[in-house]
């Protein structure tokens, strides 16, 4: 065989693979599976926050960082955030405060808010209530959950039976004043309480208030 005739079969050789690869079929094997995009609801929590949070730092400055987080202010904004804090609103939090800070990202590595029941609470609050007068209320509560959002911080939540809905609004609204009405005299409890959230029986909240 001439030096021509190799190099003409060498050339076809060639074609021969690079026609296969053009098909878009794989030569051996099958094809790579795909990875899944989906962001932890942690990690996009914390984010929404921290870009609110960078928001504000933005806008006023290095005294932000003192209002937020002396005062409060990332955690009530927490519950203005609508879905993006509520997958995991101390995560939400977090990201504020670094955002107000101008601090860099530091996403967590899980989830952040922690809840804890409290019966004893939950207990002097009824028996408040049912001095005052107020006892028809408390009696829908369920459950009283602390929601822990940073080492100091935390909302308080009542877990109720009311129903999701206009229905369940007016006594939502009369049970949140009345614990807020409670807890300015007796609470007694470590940390600073911001909120108290009224949730109704499938986990939905009917209102919020300030503490």
């Amino acid at each position: 065989m001439t030096v021509a005739a190799a190099s003409v079969g060498l050339v076809g050789l060639v074609g021969l693979v690079g026609c296969a690869g053009d098909s878009g079929k794989p030569l051996d094997g099958p094809a790579p599976a795909s990875r899944s995009s989906a962001v932890p609801g942690h990690v996009a929590a914390y984010r929404a926050g921290y870009t609110a949070g960078k928001a504000v730092y933005d806008s006023s400055g290095k005294g932000a960082a003192v209002r937020e987080t002396v005062w409060g202010g990332c955690t009530r904004r927490a519950l203005e955030a609508g879905s993006a804090a509520e997958t995991d609103r101390g995560a939400w939090v977090r990201g504020c405060l670094n955002g107000v800070a101008n601090a860099p990202e530091r996403l967590p590595t899980g989830h952040v808010t922690q809840r804890t029941t409290d019966a004893t609470m939950l207990d002097r609050f009824r028996t408040w209530a049912r001095t005052k007068g107020e006892g028809q209320g408390v009696e829908h509560v369920r459950m009283l959950t602390i929601a822990q959002l940073t080492d100091h911080d935390y909302d308080v939540e009542l877990n109720t039976d009311y129903p999701a809905g206009p229905s369940g609004d007016p006594g939502a609204e009369t049970l949140a004043q009345s614990f807020v009405e409670w807890w300015d005299g007796d609470h007694g409890r470590d940390g600073t309480a911001r909120n108290v959230l009224i949730l109704g029986a499938d986990g939905t909240r009917l209102s919020a208030r300030r503490i």
